[in-house]
């Protein structure tokens, strides 16, 4: 049984092929796992392709593997899943990024909005990277093979701008208290041939402080529907959890029901 899984970006998965790994990645191989030649690891390309490596040689200097046949990952989420997320103090951004890539989203936008506490200068470049490093060893442990999108902060506009056609924004909102996001993710894809043609689903999340209300007027004329995740106010990495944990559920059961009536 392999190793372990790690992602290598870029790493062209030719089967067969003798590859030398990265100095971080063969660290973790030859000092923390402790692997010698004949052992195994599994490589992801982060772009939804894996394969089986065997361990030719463990030195020093250099780590070798013998590439295995190239095999697509596990399935994605059902939907395509884009979190907006006013931005947080840094620790509290990072909670969502791992657990939300845990959970299957494709894509973060972090937001600059009115009530945001933290500036754009705390997403320096080298805070990025580290975010990516999150969101890969995130993939790596969960079993997902893509890799998600990561965006630069933007203004709250827009990511409301560039929503694709058809695609479905919602926005949980401690003031709206009857239209729940489950519910509004059914009634959203119970139209026959609906669930198919919904390009992704966009869910905006307030920073610490919540929208304001300027905002989530902006958000509707948009498109954007105010929706309830109950009647607790949740924190802000509370609520990008539940939301997008809800929003995947309803995805998975709709599609599971429309899988078994092409069957019957």
């Amino acid at each position: 049984m392999p190793a372990g899984r790690f992602i290598v970006e870029g790493l062209m998965l030719a089967p067969r092929a003798e590859v030398e790994l990265s100095p971080e990645l063969a660290h973790q191989v030859r000092d923390v796992l402790r692997l010698g030649p004949g052992d195994t690891l599994r490589l992801l390309d982060g772009a939804g392709g894996e394969c089986t490596a065997t361990l030719l040689a463990v030195e020093r200097k250099h780590v070798v593997v013998r590439l295995g046949e190239h095999e697509e990952g596990q399935a994605e989420s059902p939907v395509r899943i884009v979190l907006c997320q006013g931005m947080l103090k840094a620790a509290k951004y990072e909670v969502i990024l791992q657990k939300c890539t845990e959970l299957g989203v494709s894509r973060f936008i972090p937001l600059l909005t009115e009530r945001a506490v933290a500036a754009v200068e705390e997403a320096s470049e080298s805070k990025r990277r580290r975010w990516r490093k999150i969101v890969a060893e995130a993939v790596e442990q969960c079993g997902g093979s893509r890799l998600p999108e990561l965006d630069a902060p933007q203004p709250l506009m827009h990511a409301l701008a560039s929503m694709p056609p058809g695609a479905l924004a919602l926005i949980p909102w401690e003031r709206e208290y009857s239209a729940s996001l489950r519910a509004s993710v059914e009634r959203a894809i119970a139209a026959p041939g609906r669930l198919e043609d919904i390009p992704e689903v966009r869910l905006f999340i307030g920073p610490e402080g919540g929208f304001a209300d300027g905002e989530i007027a902006l958000a509707e004329r948009h498109g954007a529907s105010p929706v309830t995740l109950g009647p607790r106010i949740l924190r802000a990495e509370t609520a990008a959890i539940v939301a997008t944990a809800l929003t995947l559920d309803v995805f998975r059961f709709y599609r599971s029901e429309l899988a078994e009536g092409s069957t019957t």
